[in-house]
């Protein structure tokens, strides 16, 4: 619960229930937070968590790409009700 409310994991997993899926490097532009070690940790710890899953794209060059697992779509309803309720007070 409290990885979640770490700078940017939230941030990540709305972006990807808004737009379906997003490479790496896209994700990365948007700088959700400072560095490229912290944004790989909180990808590697989403992925483990099974929130999002990692799909590796055979092209020239290689790409990975993210979505949600249905447990990531379940979390990121939750967290826009979540935002909506305190933005009504």
């Amino acid at each position: 619960m409290r990885f979640l409310f770490r700078k940017g994991v939230t941030e990540v997993i709305l972006y990807l229930h808004k737009n379906g899926r997003a490479g790496y490097y896209e994700m990365e532009k948007k700088k959700f937070v400072g560095g490229r070690q912290t944004f790989s940790k909180i990808l590697r710890t989403l992925k483990k968590e099974s929130i999002v899953v990692r799909k590796l794209i055979d092209s020239r060059p290689p790409r990975v790409e993210y979505s949600l697992s249905s447990k990531g779509r379940e979390v990121a309803e939750l967290l826009e009700r979540l935002d909506k309720a305190l933005q009504k007070k």
